[in-house]
This record gives C-alpha cells, structure tokens and sequence, in this order.
C-alpha cells in the first residue's frame, strides 16, 4: 500500500505539457537546419509554424562538428537552448560505445565519455552566451531541447545550469542513455522538470545498453504508436511498460518525431502539430 501511494504521488508530481513538447521538438529539428536559416529562423514550416523566436544565434565547435543554437521566444517567454544531433545519424548510432568517465565535481557519477566530449566542445560558447541572453532577458524561463546526440547535450547541459540557480525545463527527444546509476541520483534531485519523449521502436533510447551501468533520467513520454502516449512511471531502471518493452528496435522511427523530421526544415505540410 505504501508502495502504491508513492507511485500515485510521483504520477501527480509530473505534468506533461504535450502543446510545449510539440513545439520544442520542432526546435530540436531545427537544429539541422542551414546555419543561415537558423540564424534568420527562416526554416520551412518549423519556423511556420512557431515564428516565436528572436535574436536566435548558433553556436558551433567546427572541429567535433557539434553544433546548438540559442534564441527568445517571445511566446513562452523563455531562453530557449536548442542541441542537435549527429550530422550522420546513422554513423552515429552505429558508433555508440560503452565508455563512461567522471562528469563533474557535483556529481559522484561518470556519463558516456562521447557524450561529454561533445558537449564540452560547445561549453566554452554556451558560458558566454547564457551570460549574454540573461542580462538581455532577466526574467524569463529557461527551455532546452536535443534531439538524439543533441537530447544526451541537453541533459548535460540542464544538469549544469540548474546548479546556478536556475529552474529549467528540459524536454529530450529520442535521446539515448547519458549516465549512470550515480548519475540518475544525483540528476533527480536537480531543478530540472524532464520530459524525455521516445517514439515506437526508436533504437536510440536503447543505447548505450543497460547491462554496460548506463541508465534514464526521468520521465519518460512513450508515443507508442507515432500519436499517442504512455506517460510513464517515474521509477528507477525505466518503466518496462514503455519503451523498454520494445524488443525489435529499428533506425526509421528515430528519424521523426510528433511529426518532425529533418525534412521540416523545409516549407512542407505536417501532421500532428498543436500550438
């Protein structure tokens, strides 16, 4: 019964804002979007369809070839962090390997050592601009996003910024497993609200592989079929009624999300999108 109680509390803790998980997840695709068009938020129907942002700026690390961008959004009145992912997915996947170091002096964890490595690559632009965009905007909220690679970024980056103070909501899309189980500790306690959305049969969300000691921060949103959802249990080991149930996973349903794909970036019609 006691068991059964806190479940029912961690339930009512959480509220998933499925109108602001639309619009963040077309913001994660648009990272992939040409630099020019990101900077001029001038991409196809992603920018149709949310013209909310201002003084959007991308930052990049040509070298690692990472790459987010920053921006206002006047609509919700939040600072709004955009990670994307790998430029060849494919590869990417294909590459994830098993090895974990120490993240920070806060954390007694260790995360996925590429994972790190690419965020520390935009670390050194992100502390300026963060800076910059707070004086700018003082009383605004603070929004992350990443979709794949960029949802691992954007998880590093949320646990980081909610050191200084801030409250941020971080929303994850198709975002693979960042740490461990010290990790998912230390991260629960955190001024961070998580909503780490996973799509069917998406292979991502199952790498790097449970067994090797990498877990999930909650909480897991499961559209299991493309349109609607499981909001799923926050418990540690992720609910094994969701995504984790998947046993055949595949690359295709990684590829788009609540309607979002790379392809938005240009002027196409898309299914699905609540503002």
């Amino acid at each position: 019964m006691k068991y059964l109680v806190v479940l029912l509390a961690l339930a009512a803790a959480f509220h998933y804002d499925e109108a602001l998980a639309h619009q963040l997840t077309a913001f994660s695709f648009g990272a992939y979007c040409e630099i020019n068009d990101i900077n001029n938020w001038n991409t196809g129907t992603i920018s149709e369809q949310y013209p909310h942002l201002i003084k959007v700026q991308v930052f990049e690390n040509v070298d690692m070839k990472t790459r987010g961008y920053i921006a206002y959004n006047i609509q919700t009145q939040a600072i709004t962090v955009v990670f994307r992912g790998s430029d060849n997915i494919k590869n990417f996947i294909a590459d994830i390997d098993t090895k974990k170091t120490s993240f920070n002096t806060a954390c007694k964890c260790q995360v996925h050592e590429g994972f790190l490595a690419a965020y520390s690559s935009l670390k050194i632009h992100l502390d300026v601009l963060i800076g910059e965009y707070r004086v700018k905007f003082p009383y605004a909220k603070f929004h992350v996003t990443g979709h794949s690679l960029g949802g691992a970024m954007a998880t590093l980056f949320a646990s980081e910024l909610s050191m200084t103070g801030i409250k941020v909501t971080l929303i994850t899309v198709g975002a693979p497993r960042v740490g461990d189980s010290d990790f998912y500790d230390w991260f629960s306690k955190l001024q961070v609200t998580h909503t780490r959305l996973t799509n069917k049969r998406d292979i991502a969300p199952h790498l790097p592989p449970f067994r090797f000691g990498f877990e999930h921060v909650n909480t897991e949103i499961w559209y299991y079929d493309g349109v609607h959802y499981i909001n799923c249990l926050e418990v540690k080991g992720e609910d094994q009624n969701c995504s984790a149930s998947a046993t055949r996973t595949n690359l295709n349903d990684h590829h788009s999300y609540l309607g979002w794909s790379v392809s938005s970036c240009n002027s196409e019609p898309v299914k699905e999108i609540y503002n």
